[in-house]
């Protein structure tokens, strides 16, 4: 069974941080966009057995297990609820980023 994806206010504000930064330093809308529909495709593919990659370093400080998913330079963090058959994703941060925090999860 599919599980619903939802993504959270939050990790669409990071899309669209990294969209123009990547329209701005490319100096590319073509390469942006590319960019953005393949991070929604890698998303939308979280439908189907989201639990097949790892859960993130951070989860135990944060109190639940968040995984994440790597989309070129980014980490996708999202959450899987079993009994609902949702993934949530709530952040899209820059690989380099050293840790996530709790306040940075909605």
């Amino acid at each position: 069974m599919e599980f619903q994806v939802d993504i959270s206010i939050p990790a669409r504000l990071d899309a669209r941080e990294y969209f123009v930064y990547i329209k701005d330093q490319m100096n590319s809308f073509d390469a942006a966009v590319k960019w953005y529909y393949g991070l929604i495709d890698e998303i939308k593919g979280l439908s189907e057995l989201p639990t097949r990659f790892p859960v993130i370093p951070e989860a135990e400080a944060l109190g639940f297990p968040y995984r994440c998913l790597i989309y070129h330079s980014h980490r996708i963090i999202y959450a899987v609820h079993e009994e609902e058959k949702l993934v949530m994703v709530h952040r899209v941060f820059h690989k380099a980023r050293k840790s996530i925090t709790r306040q940075e999860i909605p």
